[in-house]
């Protein structure tokens, strides 16, 4: 009997957003097993910057009226004036402490500290 089917003409397939990619090789430039891990913290590190004073924030506030991010010490004498950045009018009651993202740069703090620490140990001192 023949074989009367005829090939599938497979369209290319595409992930969605969800689906895991393979694994990147773990040691890029002989950094050490962790420096993919080091070097998403650091671009991750880098948004969780205040607009002002561009270290980490420090208890995080969202000016209601155009949603930038600061640290709280930073935009206290801006409160009455505007925002340092876009100059919308920041007032008072606009002010929200943002603790989901004060959680989130927790979290990235002990991640740094963690991968610090697995730097140091993975390093072997000859005598």
């Amino acid at each position: 009997m023949p074989d009367n089917r005829q090939p599938r003409n497979r369209q290319p397939r595409i992930r969605s957003g969800n689906e895991p990619r393979s694994a990147p090789a773990m040691e890029p430039d002989g950094r050490g097993a962790w420096a993919h891990s080091r070097a998403a913290l650091d671009r991750l590190e880098k948004l969780l910057r205040c607009s002002r004073c561009t270290n980490i924030l420090r208890e995080p506030v969202c000016l209601g009226g155009c949603e930038h991010i600061f640290c709280s010490n930073c935009v206290s004498d801006c409160i009455g004036t505007g925002c340092p950045v876009c100059y919308t009018p920041a007032w008072i009651q606009d002010l929200k402490i943002n603790r989901q993202l004060d959680s989130m740069i927790q979290l990235c703090s002990k991640l740094r500290n963690l991968l610090h620490d697995n730097e140091l140990s993975g390093r072997h001192t000859v005598c």
